[in-house]
């Protein structure tokens, strides 16, 4: 196990392990080289012949799914923080080998599959929240759920939150635009697939509901620049942590998704679902076929241009009582548009460079986070709360607002 004699000793430089050196991986990677804090980046991925060492860069070749390989590399390395950078399936095999080594962990997202357990409150599982407690006996941080949605949308309600004497309502609106008519995978191929099939969660009067796929479209007025715009119910993990650390009755996500159409067109074909059919003396699901589908157009997929002006952007806001009154707040982030983050030399897009800028910034404040166990960023103490937005409005316009 990884003992420090204090916090400062940890402070002064880290190594990081990260899981994945994909869409969000790669780009994680470059950025932490670049920081003076960080002296050494572990990136591991299950076959690295195409990678090469780079400065403070190294990769390390195996298999994230076999637990004892994670722990005799974390034996070998003794990374400060992991990452989970690659899917969310890996995180209960990450988060165990950590216990086991004593290493923070961080993630980006939930795998979110169904709770089988009949008493839970809600319908879906927090998988990485089963070892809060394991966590805290060791002494040890699992901040989860890390990117920029989920990740700063649940720090900015947290922020609206305190805002208010009493909060009745949270929505958070994502605007996302490839300003292409293509259907552009600007992340993992499989994640996309399987967030266009899952239904969406949401929390209404002090109760979880699963809802329709595209259902309860409404208008909504995003920042000047962008206006009004349709959007509809998304599978988000922030519905399904919020509720649980900050008391309010009524949380949503909705998105606007220039690709809405094509993703409702595979939808109703049943192209994404995980149910499988046979076919000859085969049997596989449609959404694991599409995803062996789109692989074998991966290289094309990566020729493809991402236009200058595709742009992601989020509002957090918060409805309740102030000194008596309603009040309605909030904060909205306007990340770069893609001409900008090309200048940035990261080869990232416009979603792969938020995710990736979020995760760098939690990374480095893991030292000064005090409380221990497994938590997403809503539970995260006020004074580290403000140092991130402040660290990250050098990258990205997060500004406060008022409704009447």
């Amino acid at each position: 196990m990884i003992r420090y004699k204090n916090r400062s000793e940890f402070n002064s430089v880290m190594k990081m392990m990260v899981m994945g050196h994909g869409a969000v991986g790669s780009v994680l990677c470059e950025m932490f080289s670049r920081e003076r804090k960080i002296k050494s980046i572990i990136c591991v991925e299950k076959t690295i012949t195409h990678f090469r060492n780079k400065g403070k860069l190294h990769f390390k070749e195996i298999d994230i799914s076999n637990i004892k390989q994670i722990i005799n590399l974390l034996k070998k390395e003794k990374p400060d923080l992991v990452i989970n950078a690659s899917l969310p399936v890996f995180n209960k095999i990450l988060l165990d080998a950590c216990l086991k080594r004593g290493v923070n962990y961080m993630d980006l997202a939930s795998y979110w599959d169904f709770d089988k357990n009949p008493r839970s409150k809600s319908p879906y599982k927090v998988e990485q929240l089963d070892f809060n407690e394991k966590f805290k006996k060791k002494k040890l941080i699992g901040l989860i759920n890390t990117g920029a949605s989920p990740g700063l949308t649940n720090l900015l309600v947290k922020e609206c939150v305190d805002l208010f004497d009493k909060i009745d309502s949270i929505k958070i609106r994502l605007y996302e635009d490839t300003k292409t008519p293509d259907f552009y995978f600007p992340w993992s191929i499989e994640w996309l697939l399987d967030e266009i099939n899952w239904r969406p969660l949401v929390y209404r009067k002090g109760k979880f509901r699963v809802m329709e796929n595209f259902s309860e479209e409404e208008v909504y007025m995003f920042p000047r620049d962008i206006g009004k715009k349709k959007v509809y119910l998304v599978s988000q993990e922030e519905v399904g942590t919020i509720p649980l650390f900050i008391k309010v009755k009524n949380v949503d996500i909705k998105i606007f998704d220039n690709q809405a159409n094509i993703a409702k067109f595979l939808m109703r074909l049943g192209l994404v679902s995980e149910e499988e059919i046979r076919t000859g003396r085969c049997e596989i699901s449609p959404a694991e076929f599409m995803s062996a589908l789109a692989k074998t157009k991966q290289k094309d997929f990566a020729k493809m241009k991402v236009p200058n002006d595709a742009q992601f952007i989020f509002v957090v806001e918060a409805e309740g009582k102030r000194n008596g009154r309603n009040k309605k707040a909030g904060f909205y982030a306007i990340f770069p548009k893609q001409k900008e983050i090309n200048l940035l030399g990261l080869h990232a897009n416009f979603i792969s460079y938020p995710t990736a800028l979020a995760v760098k910034v939690f990374a480095l404040k893991i030292p000064k986070i005090k409380n221990y166990g497994v938590f997403p960023p809503e539970a995260l103490e006020k004074g580290i709360r403000h140092e991130i937005i402040n660290e990250l409005k050098k990258h990205v316009k997060i500004r406060a607002f008022v409704r009447k």
